[in-house]
């Protein structure tokens, strides 16, 4: 059987069974013991479970506390898919009137289908040229550590200098709450932008001191320079540092 998923008026969604779980809100009021302030907060309580199918009566119910519309479907559905932003690494041939190319792009988004669209947006938007999708791949990274962009755009100003992109694996016999969530304390891996190799090293052990680096516990297994086109990553994930830090 074909699974059909709507959004419909509550009226009009008898017959079909609920997505998600439906809850009705409000607030409640208490006095605090200690203050006797009058503390507000909100309470929710599920009103009809998700996979139900929808009567009259739960129709009612519904519309009594105040919902007007609901995810259904034509037949229950028991999983629950949860999505997480990741970081993919896109791969596209993009091709202009200098010929065609292969080009990387990074981006943080909850699915490859969800990258390969956001690069598409990007390059329709931004290029003009052809582009063809050729593999997203998703990466894993215990650190985004970026050249704070005011000093990046001077440093780019004339035109003929440009930062790069390093990935860089630590050996690290520290344990940070990643890593014990992950069950993962060997190797950290680190996407950082610098303007040279050195600065790549430094920056990563400027940040990281921030913290947790300490060269008698981490050391450096490999560094390597990237072929990315753009990085596009939300600032909350990502580590900055001042070329100042470098010492």
């Amino acid at each position: 059987m074909e699974i059909l998923k709507r959004t419909l008026p509550v009226e009009d969604a008898q017959g079909w069974h609920l997505l998600q779980d439906e809850k009705k809100t409000w607030i409640e009021d208490s006095v605090d013991e200690e203050t006797n302030e009058v503390v507000s907060a909100e309470r929710t309580e599920v009103i009809l479970r998700k996979g139900v199918k929808l009567t009259a009566i739960d129709i009612s119910t519904l519309k009594e506390n105040g919902i007007t519309s609901v995810h259904v479907s034509n037949i229950p559905l028991k999983g629950n898919r949860q999505e997480h932003m990741n970081l993919w690494e896109a791969t596209l041939k993009v091709g202009s009137r200098s010929g065609e190319k292969k080009k990387v792009y990074i981006v943080t988004a909850a699915s490859p289908t969800a990258a390969e669209t956001f690069i598409s947006d990007y390059l329709e938007i931004n290029v003009e040229c052809t582009f063809e999708a050729v593999k997203v791949s998703k990466l894993e990274y215990s650190r985004v550590i970026k050249l704070y962009d005011t000093e990046r755009e001077e440093y780019e100003r004339d035109g003929k200098h440009h930062v790069r992109w390093y990935k860089s694996q630590i050996f690290s016999m520290i344990e940070d709450d990643e890593e014990i969530e992950t069950g993962s304390n060997d190797t950290k891996t680190v996407l950082v932008q610098a303007t040279d190799f050195e600065s790549a090293l430094q920056s990563i052990k400027a940040v990281m001191g921030r913290n947790e680096y300490d060269e008698r516990y981490n050391s450096f297994k490999a560094m390597q320079e990237l072929n990315i086109e753009e990085v596009f990553i939300p600032d909350e994930s990502v580590c900055y540092y001042s070329k100042e830090e470098l010492g």
